[in-house]
C-alpha cells in the first residue's frame, strides 16, 4: 500500500442488521456512496480474504483507480530511456512522460519508439523537442495470469522441441531457433499484470510472489536451452541421442509440473516433478562422460534451476485448505 493510499484510507464500524428470516445486511458509508456516485442497481465488487477482511470496490471506479501516471525529468535521469521504459511498463504505469529543459535528440525519440513496439499495448503518443509521452492501452486486469504462464510454458516447450530436432539432425538453421523476443514480451506482460494489480487476495498475493520468484528461473532455463542448441552440433555419437531425447522430454514434463502446481497446487504434481528430476539426473550421470563438456555442464545447470523452481512451487501447497493441514 502506497503512502497516498494509507492517507486516504478511512475505517468505520457498521452494525450488521437482519433482513427477513435469514439475510443479513449493512448500510454503505454515505461519503463513499457520494464520492463514487453509487446508485441502486449499480454493481460493486466484493473481495474476501482469509484474514476476515472484506473489500468493497465500486465497479465504475475500478478503471479510474487503476490509472497510473508518471512524469520524469530526463535531465536528472542517469539511465537511458530504453532501459527505463520496460521498468515503468512492468510497474503498471498507463502513461509515462519524459521531459527535458534541453532538447531530446533524435536517438531518444527513436529509442522510445523502438522499445514501445516491443511492449504489448504501448505506443508513443507524443514526441516533441521537450516531451515524449508513452501510453499503454493494455488493460492489466483483463490479462489472465494462468494464460500468460501457459504461454511462457508453451514457448519454452517449443524451444526444447527445437533442441530435440537439432540433436536428431533434423534442423540445420540453428540461428533461427535462438530468438526469445516473444518470451520477453510475455514476461513483461506477466510482470505488469502482477505488479501493477491492486486487487489481490492474500492467497493471490502469495501465489503471485512465487510466480515472480520462478519466472526469472524459467527465463534462465530458456537461455540455457538456447546454449544447448548451439552446443548440440558438437555431439558426434548418435548412440546417445535417444537418452538425451528422454531427458529433454522429462524436462518438458517437469516444467509443466512447475507451472501447473503454482496454478493448481497438488502434492501429486510436486512428487512427480521430483521423481522426474531424479530420473533426469540418473540418465545424465550415465551418459555425461560421452557428451561435450559444455553440453553436459549446461544440462546440469538446467536441472538445478528446475529443482529450485519446483521447490518454490511446492510452497503453494500450503496456501490451500487441505484436510491434513491445520492453520491458526
Amino acid at each position: 500500500m502506497t503512502a497516498e493510499e494509507k492517507k486516504s484510507r478511512e475505517i468505520e464500524t457498521r452494525k450488521v442488521q437482519k433482513l427477513g428470516s435469514s439475510s443479513l445486511f449493512i448500510t454503505l458509508p454515505k461519503k463513499w456512496v457520494s464520492k463514487w456516485n453509487i446508485k441502486a442497481g449499480d454493481k460493486v465488487i466484493l473481495e474476501s480474504s482469509d484474514d476476515g477482511s472484506l473489500r468493497l470496490v465500486a465497479e465504475k471506479a475500478k478503471s479510474n483507480i487503476n490509472k497510473k501516471y508518471i512524469s520524469i525529468d530526463l535531465d536528472f535521469l542517469k539511465q537511458s530511456i530504453s532501459t527505463v521504459i520496460p521498468c515503468l511498463y512492468s510497474l503498471g504505469y498507463d502513461e509515462i512522460s519524459f521531459e527535458t529543459k534541453k532538447e531530446f535528440n533524435k536517438k531518444d525519440i527513436e529509442d522510445a519508439m523502438l522499445i514501445s513496439k516491443q511492449l504489448v499495448g504501448a505506443e508513443v503518443t507524443e514526441s516533441s523537442e521537450k516531451r515524449i509521452k508513452i501510453e499503454c492501452l493494455l488493460d492489466t486486469e483483463k490479462l489472465g495470469v494462468e494464460s500468460l504462464l501457459r504461454r511462457i510454458l508453451n514457448i519454452i516447450s517449443k524451444r526444447i522441441d527445437s533442441l530435440v530436432s537439432v540433436i536428431s539432425g533434423n534442423s540445420s538453421n540453428v540461428s533461427d531457433l535462438l530468438s526469445n523476443d516473444d518470451l520477453k514480451k510475455i514476461h513483461l506482460m506477466l510482470l505488469r499484470r502482477i505488479i501493477g494489480s491492486k486487487f489481490q487476495s492474500n492467497n493471490e498475493y502469495y501465489r503471485n510472489s512465487f510466480i515472480l520468484i520462478n519466472v526469472p528461473l524459467l527465463m534462465n532455463v530458456d537461455y540455457i536451452i538456447s546454449r544447448l542448441i548451439i552446443s548440440a552440433s558438437k555431439i558426434d555419437n548418435k548412440e546417445f541421442v535417444e537418452p538425451l531425447k528422454t531427458i529433454l522430454n522429462n524436462i518438458n514434463d517437469v516444467l509443466d509440473e512447475i507451472i501447473m502446481s503454482i496454478l493448481f497446487p497438488s502434492v501429486k504434481r510436486i512428487s512427480n516433478g521430483f521423481n522426474l528430476i531424479a530420473q533426469i539426473r540418473q540418465t545424465l550421470f550415465e551418459i555425461k562422460d560421452n557428451l561435450p563438456q559444455s553440453f553436459s555442464l549446461y544440462l546440469e545447470d538446467l536441472v538445478n534451476l528446475l529443482e529450485n523452481a519446483l521447490n518454490n512451487s511446492m510452497c503453494s501447497i500450503f496456501l490451500e485448505d487441505l484436510p491434513w493441514i491445520e492453520k491458526d
